[in-house]
């Protein structure tokens, strides 16, 4: 079965078999039919649910999988990219200038993918996302999109397909009962209505009211939808009467009965009806809740909506009815109630918000909201116990996200308007800073880094006196947020030397001891480098703080390894894993397991350095920290290459060099593909080595980073006997060829080509080609078990602590080494050899 990650429909779906037809046949046609298939019409004319609906009956069509792209809450074009990086477990490449955008980083992940996005409510970033579409569809020649949208998208090739409303009753005859009971409008209104009232029923006596308010709704499912809410209430007869009544209808529904009036306006005359069968405090909770993008838990309703005189008390009933009234969404998270307006409800009430004049107090408590939420995570993300502040986080970004945009919103920027009304003032853009400074860790640890310095940029591009405090975390953090970007910089450097000043003037000792020791991190070639880490160390001493001692000797042992100071390195990372175990962080345990893996290889000691990264290891994937896992499978596979294995070393720097892509890490993803080098040449293939050396070398340099010390005996024994299997010419030339490959190219190469079965690599001839079981890398062997147990590749991600992509590229190897077409035959081929009842070891 295709992956996908459409959410299963709560409601019954009614009629459309039609549409449904139509859609689908369009974008099954996979030589004749469009690329690019736009649903258009006005909002709430069903555009999401049809798309949903065609999308789940084409998921076995698409053997890359259907994968939804939710728009509707995001407020910046920026973030439409993101947005479906985030989907697709494809992290946001970055590095000097000149590297390619998201968008170009996108194209390439998917260029050789069968799969279908569904793009939901493009047009409030209709721009964004036709350039998006444009480029996406110009390199990848076997993608399909389906868009919903209230205007086309406007890119070649596009063909638009308008949802029609619901089919309406006859006006030329009247129909039996039964048969008026499958009239698609009636049927919605019915099913609705009975949802509020269980005994409601379609009767002769009640059909010509139903009939009358589905013919003045112009069968909009929306509209359709919030008048059935009423029957619990009223009467269809008293709504019918109701919707042609002008002190319910401020704007009328029809005119004399002509449908002259664009179907945007009845769905605004709608929302107006609904609005006005609002009580006084309904009303004001309704609009204050537009602030909220993609859902907000109770808490921060009861905090935001909570002013002048409604309590936070009188909220929680208000959201009850709220969603009775079909006008707010009640969803259930992790046994956590959640809200959310429909995006037509929150535009509309977003009109409503303004012209209260609440806009600007709304919008300030709001961001003083999550700000509380921020700075509450903020000392969490520092330890142990990150993980489900993580968790909280990640549920609120979009409005974490929203607050940012608003308090650091330049002049000219759509959330304030041309006279200045609803402009942020120094005291709410101070705390965009605080709120920026208090995310810096759920960036870093989320791996958010490209987002988490344009957030951090912003906020230090801010007057210097706004928030003081705020600044030098900011300053410190996205110093470190940079390094793990570009690697050793100016900016990194810069922003940390700022740092440390300011936190000496504020005379803030936690504040510099931190700030010191990632100074020392981000700048190892530094003459101050070793005196701030010892500084940091005897601060974080005399305040008693462990954690903050742990990370000082961290720094220092990290210190000593670059400058092959092996002794010293040793001591410093054991003395730091002692106090990460004490305060209980396993992610900074794990993180010196792995340089104390590192320190064991470089002296020879590969049984004690196997030991140690499989313990990093370990302790990475319990945490379901995916971010630290492709660092430990590069020395797994530089210590597995100089033990002999190279098959096996070649797999594990395949898998990291997938991981490092997905997470924009350049440095990384140019050691493994070193690595992958050494793999080819140890099989005999130099040429081909000799051209990944030459692309590894390229990337280092790009992103002004230098191999790994621990690294870098392995590469050189490894570049040497590549030298030595060709002429000096031969092997210049084909350096000079992987020089020149686009860094996207080279990954791709790497990853796609097949080496197990190539008759030119030595031992690999007919006699000894690998065959069935040992065909497959011990990876690949653990996603045969988990593809014979009925997971999907996002499932099988998820329990090897892989993305979802490197899940994929697993599953089409398997099929391509055992000459198979379908995960059934997979399946069924490790059933026959007992694979699928192999225990769930962990295996590297």
């Amino acid at each position: 079965m295709a992956s996908h990650n459409l959410p299963i429909e709560l409601s019954r779906f009614i009629g459309r078999e039609r549409e449904i037809a139509d859609v689908r046949r369009l974008l099954a046609g996979v030589a004749s039919g469009p690329r690019l298939l736009t649903l258009t019409g006005v909002g709430g004319s069903g555009k999401t649910r049809l798309a949903r609906r065609v999308a789940i009956t084409l998921a076995s069509s698409f053997p890359d999988g259907v994968w939804l792209v939710e728009l509707a809450a995001l407020t910046e074009p920026g973030l439409v990219a993101r947005a479906l990086a985030a989907t697709l477990g494809v992290r946001e490449q970055a590095g000097p200038e000149g590297q390619p955008p998201l968008a170009q980083t996108l194209a390439v992940a998917l260029a050789p993918k069968q799969l279908l996005l569904v793009l939901d409510n493009c047009e409030h970033l209709a721009g964004a996302c036709a350039d998006l579409v444009e480029t996406l569809l110009q390199s990848c020649p076997d993608l399909r999109i389906l868009a919903t949208s209230r205007e086309p998208l406007r890119v070649p090739g596009e063909v638009t397909w308008p949802v029609p409303p619901l089919a309406l009753p006859p006006t030329d005859r009247p129909l039996p009962l039964e048969d008026l009971a499958q009239v698609e409008s009636v049927a919605l209104f019915v099913d609705r209505a009975r949802a509020r009232r269980p005994s409601f029923t379609l009767t002769l006596a009640n059909a010509p009211a139903i009939i009358a308010i589905c013919r003045h709704l112009e069968g909009l499912p929306l509209a359709l939808e919030l008048a059935a809410a009423q029957i619990g209430a009223l009467p269809p007869e008293q709504l019918a009467a109701r919707l042609e009544d002008p002190p319910w209808a401020p704007l009328h529904l029809l005119t004399g009965g002509r449908r002259t009036v664009p179907r945007h306006e009845t769905l605004r005359a709608t929302l107006d009806w609904s609005h006005a069968l609002l009580t006084d405090i309904e009303r004001t909770v309704f609009r204050r809740l537009a602030v909220f993008s993609g859902g907000f838990p109770l808490e921060a309703a009861e905090f935001v909506c909570s002013a002048e005189g409604i309590s936070p008390a009188d909220v929680c009933g208000v959201l009850t009815s709220l969603v009775d009234k079909s006008l707010l969404i009640a969803l259930t998270q992790d046994s956590i109630a959640r809200f959310r307006l429909l995006e037509p409800v929150r535009q509309y009430a977003w009109e409503q918000l303004r012209r209260s004049g609440e806009e600007v107090a709304v919008r300030r408590r709001h961001a003083q909201a999550f700000l509380a939420l921020a700075e509450a995570a903020a000392p969490h993300l520092r330890s142990g116990g990150r993980g489900p502040w993580l968790a909280r986080l990640e549920a609120e970004h979009d409005n974490l996200r929203a607050a940012l945009t608003w308090t650091l919103a330049a002049p000219g920027h759509p959330t304030v308007a041309p006279d200045r009304s609803g402009a942020p003032t120094p005291a709410d853009r101070a705390l965009g800073v605080r709120l920026a400074a208090a995310l810096g860790h759920f960036w870093f640890f989320r791996g958010y880094f490209p987002e988490g310095v344009s957030w951090i940029t912003q906020a230090v591009a801010q007057p210097a006196d706004l928030a003081p405090t705020a600044r030098a975390k900011a300053l410190c953090i996205g110093g470190e947020l940079v390094w793990m970007l570009f690697g050793p910089s100016v900016q990194c450097w810069e922003w940390l030397a700022e740092s440390v000043a300011l936190w000496r003037t504020l005379g803030d000792g936690p504040g510099l001891a931190y700030a010191l020791q990632a100074s020392a991190t981000v700048n190892p070639d530094s003459e101050h480098a070793e005196e701030n880490a010892r500084e940091g160390l005897e601060l974080s001493r005399t305040l008693h703080d462990l954690a903050g001692m742990a990370l000082a000797l961290h720094a220092m042992g990290l210190l000593a390894l670059q400058r092959r100071d092996w002794a010293a390195a040793a001591a410093h990372l054991t003395a730091a894993l002692a106090l990460y175990r004490q305060v209980g962080d396993d992610w900074y345990g794990a993180q010196v397991l792995n340089n104390l893996g590192d320190v064991a290889r470089i002296q020879g000691d590969d049984v004690q350095a196997a030991a140690l990264y499989r313990e990093s290891l370990a302790l990475f994937r319990s945490q379901g920290v995916r971010s630290a896992i492709p660092s430990v499978l590069q020395n797994l596979g530089y210590l597995t290459l100089r033990t002999g294995d190279a098959r096996r070393a070649r797999a594990l720097f395949r898998e990291s060099i997938g991981m490092f892509r997905d997470q924009a890490d350049r440095r990384g993803t140019a050691e493994s593909l070193a690595g992958l080098a050494g793999t080819l040449a140890a099989l005999g293939r130099p040429a081909r080595a000799a051209q990944l050396f030459g692309a590894a070398a390229a990337m280092l340099e790009a992103s002004g980073a230098e191999l790994w010390p621990a690294n870098r005996p392995d590469y050189e024994r490894a570049v040497a006997l590549a030298r030595d299997q060709m002429s000096a010419s031969d092997f210049a030339a084909a350096w000079a060829t992987g020089r020149a490959l686009a860094p996207d190219q080279a990954i791709m190469d790497a990853l796609s080509e097949d080496l197990a079965l190539d008759p030119t690599v030595t031992g690999a001839t007919e006699a000894s080609k690998p065959t069935g079981e040992s065909v497959l890398t011990p990876r690949e062997r653990e996603v045969v078990r988990l593809v014979a147990r009925g997971r999907t590749n996002r499932q099988i991600a998820e329990e090897l602590v892989i993305t979802p992509g490197t899940a994929t590229l697993h599953v089409k190897n398997i099929l391509r080494k055992l000459g198979f077409s379908s995960r059934a035959q997979i399946a069924v081929w490790a059933v026959e050899r007992g694979l699928a009842a192999e225990p769930d070891d962990t295996q590297d």
